[in-house]
């Protein structure tokens, strides 16, 4: 994908930067909404909410990596029991690994939706 070159006043630019940042965040595109708000923020730090924007793309982009990583681990936890059993059947091991994704992945939910009461 090419860059594209933005034209009009700064405040178009940042404008249009927010716009996108918008559709990104309803999209669950964290990353590439905190990549549009730092430069609408370091070229027009007052622009509407932009900085408070940009910490809650920031926020949700740690969340989905931490969910990731538990997922990743889940999969790994449940790949190494299979081994530690010693079943020798490949289907059983991705049924473990699927298994493990989705047990770690809920265990990362837990985690982070019990630190969001407190």
């Amino acid at each position: 994908m090419q860059k594209q070159q933005l034209t009009g006043t700064l405040e178009e630019q940042c404008d249009f930067l927010y716009r996108l940042a918008e559709e990104k965040m309803a999209e669950g595109n964290y990353t590439g909404a905190a990549h549009a708000l730092k430069e609408v923020v370091r070229h027009l730090p007052s622009f509407r909410n932009a900085a408070e924007l940009l910490q809650i793309a920031q926020q949700r982009k740690k969340e989905q990596r931490k969910l990731l990583s538990f997922a990743i681990l889940g999969a790994i936890a449940f790949t190494a029991l299979g081994t530690w059993l010693q079943l020798a059947n490949d289907l059983i091991f991705i049924v473990l690994i699927a298994v493990g994704a989705v047990v770690g992945y809920g265990v990362g939910n837990l985690t982070t939706g019990s630190r969001k009461l407190s």
